[in-house]
């Protein structure tokens, strides 16, 4: 492939008052060198450097093969829109994306668990012979599940499958290019099933010599890593809190998080960056809008986004309660969508468990979570108490996205000159239902 005018050096853009491990993370090479004009010596081992350039050149085969598919078929078109809707609205809902596979695609599933996480998608690895011995329990019914199998036909998934119930949507990315030759989505109904095919040009076998997964890992990653892109730009729509927020606030440790941070403004680097995402809306003092009299307009109301009150566990220790206390109680509650009571009269809200859960907090004291320096429980006493008339938009207007906002639990009254609560739900939950 050719190339318009001469590219300049990446280094030669980085300004020399640039910190220095930002200055050595710009000059990294995002691109291969200019071809020399002179014909390059043979190297020592001429014969390993070209078994190794045709396995490139054959991986590069398979995902153009790939993008064609995707852009031709209209089938595979419709399953991947699909999936992405479905797992937006699992997320949304409070509940998670499970990945799935063995061998080497149980590798992939686990590398697109991390990746979905970094990207605010809330997914868990499940091992499908660990699930048939107790972690089966990690599934509850309205999550969704995902599962890697390049034959579509690996027996453990199979022996799992009968298991789940039929409320969990499967998607699956596989080599076939119709779910109906697929036996692992031959357990559900057809509307709770989703294909996403990945088959490669040529087999293995026949392009490298080897039946290694080599092509067929390598487009079932590109895959997986294009529907986790898709998913967190359906999902994170709303102004200052995007996809690349979102993993910002979510990645601030190594190079990557370095670089990131040094285009925080300094305001806010010495805040907690590394305790709290920054989609997440701080409480700081009780607010009280409303007069007898408020009248809302039309359009649909927040008690749709609740959970009731009455549902929300309280955690239960013999000791000091832990993050891991919190944790459990959640699990066992699921129809709390992780809303927990650390006491009677505080909260710990679904994306400030999920944040702590995935970091080295499992054994913190959760008297201790203050030393963070972020608000994780929230007491009542800051919460925003809304009448259940209140409609959607006219409480956005009242915790404007993007805002410095305080709020981070809204609390849902009976009518505007109450103060007994009968639900609650964050203050995320108003832009992240804005597209349906």
């Amino acid at each position: 492939m050719g190339h318009l005018g001469r590219r300049v050096p990446l280094s030669s853009t980085i300004s020399s008052s640039s910190a220095p491990l930002q200055d050595d993370f710009a000059r990294l090479p995002m691109t291969p060198p200019e071809p020399a004009d002179a014909v390059l010596p043979a190297p020592k081992d001429a014969a390993a450097v070209s078994a190794a350039i045709h396995v490139i050149s054959t991986e590069r085969a398979a995902l153009t093969h790939l993008e064609h598919l995707y852009q031709t078929d209209q089938l595979a078109q419709n399953n991947l829109a699909r999936a992405v809707g479905n797992i937006a609205r699992t997320i949304r809902n409070g509940n998670k994306l499970v990945c799935c596979g063995v061998g080497k695609s149980g590798k992939i599933a686990q590398k697109l668990e991390a990746t979905m996480n970094s990207l605010g998608i809330h997914s868990m690895f499940l091992h499908p012979t660990e699930a048939l011995h107790g972690d089966l329990g990690m599934i509850r019914p309205n999550d969704t599940l995902l599962l890697i199998s390049f034959s579509g036909r690996t027996p453990e998934l199979l022996l799992m499958l009968p298991h789940i119930p039929s409320t969990v949507t499967v998607i699956a990315i596989t080599s076939h290019l119709h779910p109906s030759t697929c036996p692992l989505l031959s357990f559900h109904p057809s509307d709770m099933v989703i294909l996403l095919p990945s088959p490669i040009h040529e087999d293995e076998e026949t392009s490298i010599g080897i039946g290694a997964p080599t092509s067929s890992t390598t487009v079932a990653l590109s895959l997986g890593d294009a529907l986790a892109i898709a998913t967190a730009r359906k999902l994170h729509s709303s102004p200052g809190r995007g996809p690349a927020d979102i993993f910002k606030s979510y990645h601030p440790g190594g190079a990557i998080g370095t670089a990131l941070t040094a285009s925080t403004p300094m305001s806010m680097s010495n805040a907690s960056i590394t305790s709290t995402p920054s989609d997440f809306l701080r409480v700081r003092q009780p607010i009280s809008p409303f007069t007898n009299t408020q009248e809302f307009p039309g359009g649909p109301l927040i008690i749709d986004l609740i959970t009731p009150l009455d549902q929300v566990p309280t955690v239960v220790s013999t000791g000091k309660v832990r993050l891991l206390d919190v944790l459990l109680t959640a699990i066992q509650h699921p129809s709390a969508k992780s809303w927990v009571f650390v006491s009677p009269t505080e909260i710990i809200p679904p994306r400030q468990l999920r944040f702590l859960s995935q970091g080295s907090y499992i054994d913190m004291d959760i008297s201790s979570l203050a030393d963070l320096g972020a608000s994780y429980l929230v007491p009542q006493k800051d919460w925003l108490l809304i009448p259940e008339s209140c409609t959607i938009e006219a409480a956005r207007n009242l915790v404007p996205a993007g805002s410095s906002s305080p709020v981070m639990v809204i609390g849902v009254t009976r009518s505007t000159d109450s103060t007994e609560c009968i639900g609650v739900f964050e203050a995320e939950d108003l832009w992240s239902n804005c597209d349906g």
